[in-house]
């Protein structure tokens, strides 16, 4: 505490009190007959958005990322899915990097089972392919979905057997993939080749060598006249590994190498620094038992086998490989040291003669940490990605000397109930999260991060969103802050004695500083946010449940359950404290010119001051759950309403979703 004195981050003066139940500046009406809400949870506006958890489960799901391109050194996007779906149903999950941090881009679903993407193939920063599969079980169809710059959107794919899955994709332009998977009516399971001519996708026949399984895990193309794809085909109930060739016309079958005496051999990835220089890599399962990792290079003409090493005696396996130049090339995957022990990362670097293990980066030691995807630019760095532990996503980079771990967002289901709600300052989208930390977004909202799979201290009370829309903070019960994409952190009251759990944190205008607000009116300040003055000693007739930022004098406004207003150099415009309330308030959120504000009852109602427009409420109606929060839109000067439930309700105010 001490130390806090001395650094002027928590100061106990008390100045500019505004009288908290002044006669002027009545509110305005509270309940108006019109402005009726806008729709609470339309069916269209939920299909791609996360689903609220029962109450008393985690918030948290598995993700997994199971593929990666980059466009260029700080534009990469990586793919796979989430169980944020019904019943833990599988949702896709697309994550972007612009050199600045990953967040998560909404991605539509299907929504007839699961939706996952397994391969992703960028040309440039707004041309992007990526593939997987929606459905269950034995119903699966194939799924494309295209990035133009600003938006994912389903694109039609043929399917055309019972189960179909793409597995990987490559394109040469926004005119021109590839993809490959497999497809089955009845078993054995059939190679899947499908093409991509900028307006449609078809498919495109290719040879199965056995009568057994033949499969396609990865594909690799350098021109409209030359791709290479590999997986593995069945013969005799053993797999062997599949390399097949296209050359523009037509996929032929490329005789390929399989050591000796395996059980089984696979090919899950590969890449070509050009039309005659091509690396694929997967795993071969020998007598023993052992899996070993499997390399193989193509020279034009015919495929060898390339030694590689296989750390341990346990499982070792390689499923993602990129080579920007033919000396130069990067694998990813998983070892174990002996059999049947968690599974670190695994990573292999080949310098032109030689394959050598590269230390990689493992953030959950005792679990299975893999990679299963990887994207390389020269100078010698890379992007690589997969999951750690027992569903986080991991995303590691390469700077040509050392793998370091990369923060990177996951989905979650939001835990009821919702506590709080964030707006973007452009008004295009809006944030929510629940008391365990978890975050969703609508709109252009992203998720750049949340507490998901990283339990706090204490539940989460408030959320506040950077001045850009491009991070965001949440402050817990205890004090403790968490920031979030471009949010920066200042400080904390984690670990400080406090006589009353925060509920409020409001930003300054430059983002470089916060105010925390406590149940006892106790105000701290942090970065470049100027104390002003504090109710922390003085008689409340109800909690401080809330504080607003005054952007334009640097003061700040806190409000209590009964609607009282208490300004620190802030204009005061009025507050509810002299009336007779049906529900308590609950929030409160500035305009953004700062001249008004307006509160948010539980029950709905809402109370305008100052320049602050009033557009309606929910005073008066039925709701499946109180209010717990309002936020502003800019754009239009209207408002938003979240309720406990997650349901959100606009008011001159676009809606984006609900959940």
């Amino acid at each position: 505490m001490n130390a806090l004195l001395a650094a002027g981050v928590l100061v106990l003066a008390i100045a500019g009190l505004a009288p908290p139940v002044p006669a002027a500046a009545p509110p305005r009406a509270d309940r108006p007959a019109a402005a009726p809400p806008r729709a609470d949870r339309p069916a269209a506006a939920l299909t791609a958005q996360p689903l609220l958890a029962a109450p008393g489960s985690s918030g948290t799901v598995n993700n997994h990322l199971y593929a990666v391109s980059c466009a260029g050194p700080s534009t990469c996007v990586a793919v796979g899915d989430a169980q944020t779906g019904p019943d833990g149903q599988e949702r896709t999950l697309v994550e972007s990097s612009l050199g600045s941090g990953w967040f998560i881009v909404p991605s539509p679903d299907l929504g007839s089972g699961g939706d996952d993407l397994y391969g992703v193939s960028c040309t440039d920063a707004t041309f992007c392919m990526a593939v997987g599969s929606s459905g269950s079980g034995f119903t699966d169809r194939t799924l494309a979905e295209r990035w133009n710059g600003s938006d994912w959107t389903v694109v039609p794919s043929p399917s055309p057997t019972s189960v179909d899955s793409l597995q990987s994709i490559s394109c040469t332009s926004p005119t021109r993939c590839m993809a490959v998977g497999f497809g089955s009516t009845t078993f054995p399971i059939r190679t899947l080749t499908e093409s991509w001519d900028g307006t449609a996708w078809s498919v495109v026949p290719s040879p199965d060598p056995s009568s057994g399984d033949n499969v396609l895990n990865g594909v690799a193309c350098t021109g409209t006249a030359a791709c290479v794809a590999v997986g593995y085909t069945n013969f005799a109930s053993t797999e062997r590994t599949l390399t097949e060739s296209w050359d523009g016309s037509a996929w032929s079958v490329a005789a390929s190498p399989t050591p000796g005496g395996d059980l089984s051999d696979n090919l899950f990835g590969v890449s070509c620094a050009g039309a005659t220089t091509c690396v694929a890599v997967g795993d071969r399962l020998t007598a023993t038992g052992s899996g070993r990792t499997l390399t193989e290079s193509w020279n034009g003409t015919a495929w060898s086998v390339v030694p590689s090493p296989s750390p341990g005696t346990g499982y070792s396996t390689l499923h993602g490989v990129s080579c920007p130049a033919p000396a130069s090339c990067m694998a990813v995957g998983w070892s174990s040291a002996v059999s049947g022990e968690p599974q670190p990362t695994l990573t292999e670097r080949w310098d032109g003669t030689s394959w050598s293990v590269v230390p990689s980066p493992n953030p959950a030691p005792g679990t299975v940490s893999a990679l299963y995807g990887v994207a390389c630019h020269l100078p010698p760095a890379c992007v690589a990605a997969g999951y750690a532990g027992s569903g986080v996503t991991l995303v590691a980079s390469w700077d040509g000397t050392t793998w370091t771990l990369v923060p990177s967002p996951n989905a979650s289901v939001l835990v009821a109930p919702v506590v709080a709600m964030a707006a973007m300052p452009s008004g295009d989208g809006y944030w929510l999260t629940d008391p365990a930390g978890d975050v969703t977004a609508y709109g252009a909202a992203r998720v750049y991060g949340s507490l998901a799979g990283h339990p706090a201290n204490a539940p989460v009370t408030s959320m506040a969103a950077t001045p850009d829309g491009r991070g965001y903070w949440l402050a817990a019960a205890d004090g403790g802050v968490f920031s979030f994409g471009d949010a920066r952190f200042a400080g904390s009251m984690a670990g400080t004695h406090l006589e009353a759990p925060i509920v409020g944190l409001a930003p300054t205008a430059t983002g470089r500083g916060y105010w925390l607000v406590g149940a006892d009116g106790g105000v701290f300040s942090f970065g470049d946010a100027r104390f002003a003055g504090t109710m922390a000693g003085r008689h409340l007739n109800r909690p401080v449940v809330g504080i607003a930022a005054d952007d334009a004098t640097g003061g700040y406004w806190l409000v209590a359950s009964d609607g009282g207003v208490f300004a620190f150099d802030a204009p005061f415009s009025g507050s509810a404290g002299s009336i007779a309330l049906h529900a308590p308030v609950r929030a409160m959120v500035a305009t953004p010119d700062a001249h008004g504000y307006w509160l948010a009852a539980s029950d709905g109602g809402v109370f305008a001051y100052g320049d602050a427009a009033y557009a309606g409420s929910m005073g008066g109606r039925p709701l499946n759950a109180p209010v717990a929060g309002i936020a502003a839109d800019p754009a239009t000067a209207g408002y938003w309403l979240v309720a406990a439930d997650g349901g959100v309700f606009a008011f001159d105010a676009p809606f984006f979703g609900a959940a």
